[in-house]
């Protein structure tokens, strides 16, 4: 399960950081256009809430496995399930995705 964690993990660090590389060589690319700088900041942002999700889910991955890895040197009979770990981790990446969507939504209108 350490590796599934850090495989998400990874996944979205990788999304975020490809966001606003791609967002400034965007910028960049359009600078001859009369575009507003607050759309690049915007579209950074996207990228920039993403990677706190993914340092959290590192975080509680990193948890889990030094955590269940003492409790097996330790013989300990469990439990070795978390419910709440994972259930905080999806809301918060499903806020992380609904404040993009809200800010998307503001810009447009």
């Amino acid at each position: 399960t350490f590796l599934a964690w850090m495989h998400v993990s990874v996944i979205l660090a990788g999304a975020s950081v490809a966001i606003v590389a791609f967002s400034d060589s965007h910028s960049r690319s359009h600078e001859s256009q009369h575009s507003p700088g607050g759309a690049v900041v915007q579209d950074q942002l996207y990228g920039v809430i993403l990677l706190p999700v993914s340092i959290a889910f590192i975080l509680y991955a990193m948890m889990q496995y030094s955590r269940r890895a003492s409790m097996i040197r330790r013989k300990a009979p469990g439990p070795y399930v978390d419910i709440v770990g994972p259930t905080v981790l999806t809301v918060i990446l499903m806020l992380s995705i609904v404040v993009q969507f809200s800010i998307k939504l503001y810009t447009l209108m």
